[in-house]
Parts: structure tokens; C-alpha cells; sequence
């Protein structure tokens, strides 16, 4: 009976197969409307073409991931117009984009100046007179004079950048729209309608290779590619791509899928123009990655497995590298992980085993389960109080939530002044701490005592000061929000009045929870306009759909047997490729008995305003001071080094006093040098901020190969960007046996191995301060200066636990920053990070461990510099 089972869900698969290839697949190709498109747009300059089987790929999407469930009710909430997007655009419209559109094509052509230029073409079956309607009412399009069907003009300003968009004319037909650039859609509109004299040979190579894959990109000269950017940044990656790949002619990227079994299948093609130099980048393309599969497969075998998904093939003047994502990879990607965790975790103790395919899940319990209750009233949530444990200290309190000025900073944008951080906190609240929009921060004003407005107008932007910002949970579900907004320029902190702004809250006041014992595939929990449906239960693993008001659910859970919520250790979601919903897939600790979805049967808005007027970034007492307990700095000169630690006659170690070793080369994507730098008691050296720099000049290879950092004036090479070829030299332990040790790390982005290495050369510079001085900030409101001949040092950055100050110049002047609190005596502090910037503007950011009033800056006003050169060879 059981082999009769297994036979016929084989025959059912096989079938299955048939019907897609056979039947499903054939009805899923373009149609002779796609070829009269891609004719139309295939003018003599294309530089790029694109093209998206919708049809095919909504079918796949049903297919691997099943149809989104139908809803009544309420819908998501829709966009603004500003925010839609292509898509949004033709839902509102009364497109939809599953079953109305066929194709979409992209075609890109040479700028003209700073203009791009290019088209979207949509096949398939449209209203022109509803597209165009919603083009004139709602995007304010004006009529194209010009004659065939009707085009309109569309101009929108970006909402990112704050620019005007270019222009776009629209035309739509029954079986087509096109969107083009003025420049474009003049040329292509007559193709559309007139019949095409090219050779049907022209797009061959991309008729063969497109229609075979669901997404598809196509470059047909690689050499013009660099005239249709009209960005600095991608007309210098164009360029490179076509030096890089001179000898080939066209290059076409496509993403196929597999429905038997599941796969998706990413491919590079490329033609030669060159079959000699062609065939030799291949090989070269091919010896690299053996290269690389056999580094890895000595060091972590997991990654070179991850290389049986690539492959590199040729057939003639046309070259192929396929890359398949499937089980295999995602197993294989697993291993990695728990390698990498193995390797991270291993030296504490902690030991990572690989999940086997059949074992079940170890149980474990949500011991922090979201708070829900079936009711709850606006009016019953508890006050925010300040003193429950974890709570950060808050100037105003608004119901439950508490409200401060976090952070007041200098901006680096141009045209801005300061930058304000207003902070929101609150305890856990009931039915709305699941995270998502329900609990956001708004600031409406920032007005001067004198009541000018100081929040710079910004009605466009990414984050711009209009725009509230979401809490988000941490620890114990505990809720916060921080709104950074932007004021006008020339703002003095020193006039400010008052910031000004609320707190919404979409309470769920009612909750109703549906239960779905031993959930299996196709069970369904629908109210309110919501639709949740389970997809799939594997082992912990559930797939699930949700669609319609899906705000309305305000979380689902698994429960074991004894009705206790299990674990959630990972999960994922992706809106559907046409956006009606969300499929996603969340794992739980143990085996599910049943599912419970929480769903907001009533919601209460409540608004809570404030206005903050303490803007002194004063953290509250918390008791004691820590005091900084470092002694006071004195002049010392490498003269009195060489007093007090003389130099043996003779002795074996050039760098006499100090000790440096090359302890451990490790190899990661580069190569990792590891140093040790010991040192005696010096006088100042165990608190100063830097005594010192180690740079690397060259790594000597075995094979008497040299690798050298870039020049300082060269174009810095992508890659390098990742390395570090010094670091300063600071000692932050105590001394121990009467002296200091610190830790040095570089990083060289090289394809050398640790064996490799045959030796590091570089040179350690150590300074002695001749003499010291001091430079006062009397006072630390964000903006005060302090200077000293050319150097300036300014309070950049001020918050309630956090100080910043920048140098003009020099930045390795200063050798020590005192905190004085409002006693006079010195406040210790964590710190510094020290961020270096050209020029010497470096910036110093401190952690001070209690109020602070103003600073002491130690500057090194003259200092010898001794350099060692160094040749270290790996342990």
C-alpha cells in the first residue's frame, strides 16, 4: 500500500512537470505584440535592454508560493502619490499588474548631456481612457500635442532628493503603455504604429537566449555603455566594465526558474568579439575560481562547497557562468553559518551542531512573550515612571510615554545648522508593543525663546522633519524612538525656547484570537478584513500568507501541547511580486500543537503632546562621580628616554626600549596581522590619547613578490578600501611588571595566504612632548570654540552620555582631554574613539561617567618623533 502511495505522488509530480512544460509553459510566451515592442525599442544606439515575463513569473509565484487568499473589508493602506511607485501607479490606475500585464520591457539609450535616456514599455490588455484620466486628476499631466493616441506629460518632484524628476510622456494603447523620455518617445511612438523594415536577425541573440528565462538583461555593445551614464560614479563603472571586458561584444544576465525541482538559475552569457583574448579571460576566470574553491577547501571545506552551484562553460565564441540556487546551496549556506558560529564561539566554550534533516526541534519557551490582553482602555495605561528598573531618565511625561532631548550636534550638511535628537521611552504597553507603526514620534516645532521657528522647512527628503519616526522594541519589549530633525542655518543653541511635538499611539482596545489547533496546510484565520492562511507546517516551520488589513493582525504564535508560547529563533517575509500580501515563514523551538492569531477587533488613536524646554543635556545624578584619576601630565622628551632607559651597547633589539612582535597572520578575505606593542612605565604614556603610529610600508611574499599600499595621490582601487595599513599606537591597561602592552591589528585586502608571508616591514613612530599646554572650553554647549594659534577645538556633538569635540588641525597635538564636572574635580570617562579625517580634523568622542561642565584640552605644542623601522617575520 505505502510503495502504491509513494508511486502515485511520483506519477502526480511527473505529471505536474508535464503540464508546466508542455502545456503552461507555451501559453506563458511573449506574444507578437512583446516582438513588435522589443522591435520598437531596439533602435541602432540601445545601449541596454531589460524584459520581465510577468505572465510567467505571476504563474511561477502561484506556483512555488500559491495564489494570495482573497479578503473583504478593509485593504492596506495605500500610498501617497509622491511614494508610489510603477506599481502603485497602475493599481491606481486600474491596472492590475497580475492579470493585465503580459511583459515589461526596459530600454536605455545614450544621455543626452545630463539627461538620461529611456523607456518602460508594458504589454498587455489596458483601459487608455481610465489611465488617462488617472494621469490627468491625480498627477496633474498635461496634454502632448503630436498625432496617434494621446500622450501626456508627467513631471513629479523626487520626494528623496527634493529635484524636480525628468520628464516622462505617456502614451497608452489597448495592447500597450509606453513611458519614455521626451527625446525617446518621439522616436519610439512611430515604430509602435508604423511596420518594422529591420532585419528579424537583429534580435535573434536576445529572442534566444530571453525567452527562456523569466528576468533578462541585455548590454549589446559593451563598448557604448558608458554613454548612456549620466552619474560621475557609473560612468566610471561603465568604463571599467568595458576596459575589463574589451574583448567581448554582448553581455545578457537571466534569472530562470525551475519548478521541478524548486530551483532558480542565475547566468551570465557573453559573446566574444575577440575569440582569442575571450577564451584567454575564461580560463583566467576559471584558474581563479579553482584557485579560490581549493584555498577554501583547506581552510573551511563548507565555503568551497558553495562553488558546486557555479559553473563556467564555453560553446564556441559564447561563453556561460551559471550560478543555481537551490536546496543544495541553502544546505550548503547552512553549514557555513554554523561553521562560522563553531569558529566565533568555540574559544568560550560553546559548541554549534549541525541540525539534522529528521530531528526535531529542542523545545524551548518564550519566557518574554508580547503582552496582549482581550481589552484594554487608553485611559488605563499606566505612567511612564522613570524610576522602574532600566528606565532612562526623561525631562517630560506623557501617559505612558517619557520624552527628552537626547542629542544636539553640529550637522555635516550643507545649508543646515544644528541637528536635535529627540528621545521617546516607554515600558512595555499592552496589544501594542509587537512592533510595526503603531507607536511613532512626531516633532512639529523648535522655536526660539523669542518664538522664531527654527526647524528648517523640508517638504522632501528621506528623513525629512516632518516625518515621524517608528518605536521600535528592545529588552523586555520595552519600547523607544529617536527623531533627529535638521534646523536652519545659523541657529544659537543659546536662544533656544522650546521643542514641541506628540506621541501617537493606535491602541488596540479589542483583541479577538483565533486558534488553529495542529495547523496543517490551507487552514484559514480571517476577521476584520485580514486573511491569515497557513501554507505549510514542517517540524517547527511554519509558512504562512497574510493579506488584506494587515495591520489587523497583530501577531501570531505557536504553542506546544501544554499551551505554552515556544521560541521564535528565526524568521523571514517578502511582500508578493505584485504586492497584494505577505508570504513568510517563522521557526519556532519545539513542535507546534497549535496556532494562535491575535487580531485587532478595535483601535483607539490617542495623541499625547509634550513640549520640552530643557535643552542643558544634563544626565541625572545616579549617585557617585567616577573621577578621573590619571596623573597629571608632564614634558617628556625623547632625550630623557634615551636617559632613563639607555640603549645596551650592543643589544639585539633596534627597537630599544620598546618591544614589537608579529604574533598571529590569519587569513579571511585578506590577511589579518595581529602585533603586540610592549613598552616601559613611561611617564604619560599609559593614559595619552596617542603616543605613537605603526604603518605598514610592504609585505615580502616567498615567491619574492612585493604588496605595497597605494600611493596617497592614486586612485584608490575598490578593493583596497577594505585595507588598513596603520593604526595609532595607545596603551589604555595598567602596567604590569612595570610595563605597558597594547594590541595592534592590520588588515592588507590580498589574495596572499598566511604560509605565504615571509616577512612585514614597516615603521613605528613614537612622540615625546617637550612641552605641554593647555587649552580651556569653559563652557560645552554644542558650537563653543576654543583656539590656539591655527588650532581650533570645537564642541561638535553633546548628549546625555556622550561628548564630542574636533580639531581644525593637527589633530595628533592633542595628547589628553580632562572632563571637569561642576565641583572642579575631573570626571573619568570611557573613550575616546577617535575618528581621523584629512587634514588632521580629527574628532574625539568621549563617554563621560557623570556631569561635566567644561573640558581641558592637553595640546603637545612641541614633541620629538622617533621612527623605527621594523622587519617582522610571522611566528
Amino acid at each position: 500500500m505505502k510503495r502504491a502511495i509513494v508511486a502515485l505522488c511520483c506519477a502526480l509530480v511527473v505529471l505536474g512537470a508535464a503540464v508546466y512544460f508542455f502545456v503552461a509553459r507555451p501559453l506563458l510566451r511573449p506574444s507578437e505584440v512583446t516582438a513588435v515592442a522589443e522591435r520598437a525599442v531596439a533602435t541602432d544606439d540601445l545601449v541596454l535592454l531589460g524584459g520581465l515575463n510577468v505572465k510567467q513569473a505571476a504563474f511561477l509565484e502561484r506556483w512555488l508560493l500559491g495564489r494570495p487568499p482573497a479578503t473583504t473589508g478593509v485593504a492596506a493602506r495605500a500610498p501617497g502619490a509622491a511614494e508610489r511607485t510603477l506599481l502603485d501607479h497602475l493599481r491606481a490606475a486600474g491596472v492590475d499588474a497580475r492579470h493585465d500585464v503580459d511583459y515589461a520591457l526596459y530600454a536605455l539609450y545614450p544621455a543626452a548631456g545630463e539627461t538620461t535616456r529611456h523607456a518602460v514599455v508594458l504589454i498587455g490588455r489596458f483601459n487608455p481612457g481610465a489611465v488617462n484620466a488617472y494621469l490627468t486628476r491625480e498627477l496633474q499631466a498635461t496634454p502632448h500635442e503630436g498625432s496617434g493616441p494621446a500622450s501626456f506629460e508627467v513631471t513629479r518632484t523626487d520626494p528623496t532628493t527634493c529635484r524636480p524628476s525628468a520628464a516622462w510622456l505617456v502614451t497608452a494603447a489597448p495592447e500597450w503603455i509606453v513611458l519614455a523620455d521626451p527625446a525617446s518617445h518621439a522616436i519610439l511612438l512611430p515604430r509602435f504604429a508604423g511596420a518594422s523594415t529591420e532585419s528579424p536577425e537583429k534580435l535573434a541573440w536576445w529572442r534566444g537566449l530571453a525567452r527562456a528565462d523569466v528576468a533578462s538583461l541585455g548590454i549589446p555593445g559593451l563598448d557604448r555603455l558608458e554613454s548612456a551614464a549620466t552619474q560621475p560614479f557609473a560612468k566610471r563603472s561603465a568604463g571599467t566594465l568595458a576596459t575589463e571586458a574589451d574583448a567581448f561584444g554582448r553581455l545578457y544576465l537571466g534569472l530562470g526558474v525551475k519548478t521541478v525541482p524548486p530551483q532558480g538559475v542565475l547566468r551570465f552569457v557573453i559573446d566574444a568579439k575577440d575569440p582569442a583574448r575571450a577564451t584567454q579571460k575564461i580560463k583566467a576566470w576559471e584558474q581563479a575560481v579553482n584557485e579560490s574553491r581549493a584555498r577554501w577547501a583547506a581552510q573551511m571545506p563548507s565555503v568551497a562547497a558553495l562553488y558546486d552551484s557555479l559553473k563556467v562553460r564555453a560553446d564556441g565564441s559564447r561563453s556561460t557562468i551559471e550560478f543555481t540556487v537551490d536546496r543544495t546551496l541553502a544546505a550548503n549556506s547552512q553549514r557555513v553559518v554554523n561553521e562560522l558560529l563553531a569558529a566565533a564561539l568555540g574559544g568560550l566554550g560553546v559548541r554549534v551542531s549541525e541540525p539534522t534533516a529528521t530531528a526535531q526541534p529542542a523545545e524551548r519557551i518564550d519566557t518574554e512573550p508580547v503582552a496582549f490582553v482581550p481589552a484594554v482602555a487608553a485611559a488605563a495605561l499606566p505612567p511612564y515612571d522613570p524610576r522602574a528598573q532600566f528606565a532612562e531618565d526623561v525631562d517630560q511625561i506623557q501617559g505612558p510615554f517619557g520624552l527628552r532631548l537626547g542629542e544636539m550636534r553640529v550637522s555635516a550638511e550643507a545649508g543646515v545648522g544644528l541637528e536635535l535628537v529627540v528621545e521617546g521611552f516607554a515600558a512595555e504597553i499592552p496589544n501594542a508593543s509587537a512592533g510595526g507603526d503603531r507607536v511613532r514620534l512626531f516633532v512639529a516645532s523648535v522655536k526660539s525663546a523669542s518664538g522664531q521657528e527654527l526647524l528648517r522647512p523640508e517638504p522632501c527628503g528621506r528623513e525629512r522633519n516632518g516625518q515621524p519616526v517608528a518605536f521600535t522594541t528592545w529588552g523586555a519589549h520595552r519600547l523607544k524612538a529617536a527623531k533627529t530633525v535638521r534646523l536652519i542655518e545659523g541657529t544659537d543653541p543659546r536662544t533656544f525656547g522650546s521643542i514641541s511635538g506628540r506621541a501617537e499611539l493606535r491602541l488596540p482596545t479589542r483583541t479577538e484570537v483565533v486558534s488553529l489547533p495542529r495547523p496543517a496546510a490551507g487552514a484559514v484565520a480571517a476577521r476584520y478584513g485580514a486573511t491569515f492562511t497557513v501554507t505549510q507546517v514542517a517540524g517547527g516551520s511554519v509558512s504562512y500568507q497574510l493579506a488584506g488589513a494587515r495591520d489587523r493582525v497583530l501577531l501570531f504564535r505557536a504553542l506546544n501541547a501544554k499551551g505554552q508560547p515556544l521560541a521564535s529563533p528565526s524568521s523571514f517575509s517578502s511582500e508578493f511580486l505584485f504586492g497584494e500580501g505577505v508570504s513568510g515563514q517563522k521557526n519556532y523551538a519545539g513542535t507546534i500543537d497549535r496556532l494562535e492569531v491575535v487580531f485587532v477587533a478595535e483601535e483607539e488613536p490617542v495623541d499625547l503632546p509634550f513640549t520640552l524646554t530643557d535643552f542643558t543635556l544634563a544626565a541625572k545624578s545616579s549617585g557617585g562621580v567616577a573621577l578621573d584619576r590619571t596623573a597629571p601630565l608632564r614634558p617628556y622628551s625623547y632625550q630623557a628616554l634615551q636617559r632613563d632607559y639607555p640603549r645596551p651597547r650592543g643589544g639585539a633589539n633596534p627597537l630599544e626600549p620598546f618591544e614589537l612582535s608579529l604574533d598571529r597572520v590569519q587569513s579571511f578575505f585578506g590577511l589579518k596581522l595581529d602585533f603586540t606593542l610592549r613598552s616601559p612605565d613611561v611617564p604619560n604614556f599609559q593614559r595619552a590619547f596617542a603616543v605613537g603610529r605603526l604603518r605598514l610600508t610592504r609585505l615580502q611574499l616567498n615567491d619574492g613578490t612585493v604588496v605595497a599600499p597605494p600611493a596617497a595621490d592614486a586612485a584608490t582601487p575598490a578593493g583596497s578600501l577594505r585595507s588598513r595599513w596603520e593604526t595609532p599606537v595607545r596603551f589604555t591597561g595598567s602596567p604590569k611588571d612595570g610595563a605597558l602592552s597594547t594590541s595592534l591589528s592590520l588588515f592588507v585586502d590580498t589574495k596572499a595566504k598566511p604560509e605565504d608571508l615571509k616577512a612585514a616591514q614597516g615603521i613605528l613612530t613614537m612622540q615625546f612632548p617637550r612641552t605641554l599646554e593647555t587649552l580651556a572650553l569653559d563652557d560645552l554647549i554644542v558650537g563653543r570654540q576654543a583656539r590656539l594659534g591655527e588650532l581650533t577645538v570645537t564642541v561638535v556633538a553633546r548628549g546625555r552620555k556622550n561628548l564630542t569635540l574636533e580639531t581644525s588641525r593637527d589633530g595628533d597635538r592633542v595628547y589628553y582631554i580632562r572632563l571637569i564636572g561642576a565641583d572642579g574635580q575631573a570626571v573619568a570617562f570611557f573613550g575616546p574613539n577617535v575618528v581621523e579625517a584629512p587634514g588632521g580634523a580629527w574628532r574625539f568622542e568621549l563617554s563621560p561617567l557623570g556631569a561635566v561642565v567644561k573640558a581641558e584640552i592637553v595640546l603637545a605644542r612641541e614633541q620629538d618623533r622617533k621612527a623605527y623601522p621594523v622587519t617582522l617575520a610571522p611566528r
